[in-house]
């Protein structure tokens, strides 16, 4: 997951003030849990051969959820005829991110408070104004070892990829020019450690000798 369009330039060597923002690899809240547990079941069961089918499993899972990485607009281009690239305006009264229980996937930030910056001027919105939209992801798998001899053995894996098939919203339009697009979702995420085909599931087996 990137952190979308980027504007790594000063615009207004005079302003230095005017251009500081969080990093386009900001992420404010970030968590990550991996836990992996061996079922006890039928491990110790009487019967050997349900314990070597049903015993000895090993369940596994990682969680992670974040909040999105910083981006910046574009759609100004050089109003100032210095040959820099402005940033948009930003409407008097006007913030630029949405509340959380505000965003959708045809408004995820607040596309009105964004205007076209009047030529002679810079604009003074945030070198990044927004933040996209974030990761959730659980992934799960279960694995079983199958001992042949004493230095043989076969494993089997089970792994499911964003388990519950959860949607991870993709980037927003950022371009200010295109009215019909600016601040609408139309992709998933596609980013690392998303499934952006939603939940994935792959079986394996290993022979280790």
């Amino acid at each position: 997951m990137g952190g979308g369009f980027n504007l790594n330039g000063i615009q207004n060597y005079f302003d230095l003030r005017g251009s500081r923002s969080p990093s386009i690899f900001d992420i404010r809240h970030r968590l990550s849990v991996a836990v992996l547990y061996d079922v006890p079941l039928f491990s110790s069961a009487r019967n050997a051969a349900m314990r070597a089918l049903l015993g000895g499993w090993q369940a596994g899972t990682i969680i992670t959820a974040q909040t999105g990485f910083a981006a910046a607009l574009a759609g100004v281009g050089d109003t100032t005829g210095t040959g820099v690239g402005s940033r948009p305006t930003v409407v008097p009264g006007q913030k630029s991110e949405l509340d959380r229980g505000q965003r959708s996937r045809d408004q995820w930030f607040n596309t009105a408070a964004f205007t076209q910056t009047p030529l002679g001027s810079f604009g003074n919105a945030a070198r990044q104004a927004i933040h996209l939209p974030g990761l959730n992801q659980v992934d799960f798998s279960a694995n079983k070892n199958f001992h042949l001899r004493e230095s043989h053995n076969i494993q089997f894996r089970a792994e499911f990829f964003n388990f519950f098939n959860h949607v991870n919203l993709g980037t927003p339009g950022l371009d200010l020019r295109q009215p019909n697009s600016f601040g609408r979702i139309t992709s998933s995420n596609q980013g690392p450690g998303a499934s952006n085909d939603g939940r994935i599931v792959q079986f394996a087996l290993k022979y280790q000798f």
